[in-house]
């Protein structure tokens, strides 16, 4: 038990560090901070950050994933017997990402637009993005019992929620539940 309670806090503690150390990262920009500048910066010694991190882009990593969104739980929570597109599947699936855009927008536009503007970490971002797809097709592949269909609704859909992210993060104010239902309008309307 104690091993859980342990792993628990240090998932804590590091999505903690990735935090602070985020803040520095978008108050003085990415490429200008070095590891020991941020390190310094939140209290902590360059060996601790090593301990946490294996890099910078690490840290950016660690702190949008923090916000842990399960794709496939808005569609496990459908009923059994509820009739949807895959198109609606995936548009339920996303829901959360609608939702913690909305808790704190000013914040989370920041921290896209750094990633925008660093390649390296969009590359990191999509890599990552690999296990969210396998995850939403799986759940979608109970629902469709296509694999192949759920495999490219899965993917075309988080492709999607990626390019809604950059056109909001680049306006001042725009509305993202707005954004995502104009990208997902556009998807619909060319699949017809």
């Amino acid at each position: 038990m104690s091993f859980g309670v342990r792993d628990r806090t240090r998932e804590l503690l590091r999505a903690q560090l990735a935090d602070a150390i985020l803040a520095v990262f978008l108050e003085r920009g990415y490429a200008t901070v070095t590891v020991e500048d941020a390190a310094r910066e939140v209290g902590i010694s360059r060996a601790t950050f090593f301990r946490y991190f294996g890099n910078k882009e690490d840290v950016v990593v660690t702190s949008v994933e923090s916000a842990g969104i399960d794709y496939a739980a808005g569609i496990r929570d459908l009923p059994q017997n509820a009739q949807c597109t895959g198109w609606e599947l995936v548009r339920t699936a996303i829901e959360p990402v609608v939702l913690t855009a909305t808790r704190d927008p000013d914040r989370l536009r920041a921290r896209l637009r750094l990633i925008a503007g660093e390649p390296a970490l969009r590359a990191r971002l999509r890599e990552r993005r690999a296990e969210s797809t396998e995850e939403l097709a799986a759940a979608l592949t109970e629902r469709l019992d296509e694999p192949l269909t759920a495999r490219v609704l899965a993917s075309a859909g988080l492709a999607a929620v990626d390019l809604a992210w950059e056109e909001w993060a680049m306006g001042e104010g725009a509305d993202f539940r707005a954004t995502v239902d104009s990208v997902f309008e556009c998807l619909e309307k060319a699949g017809r």
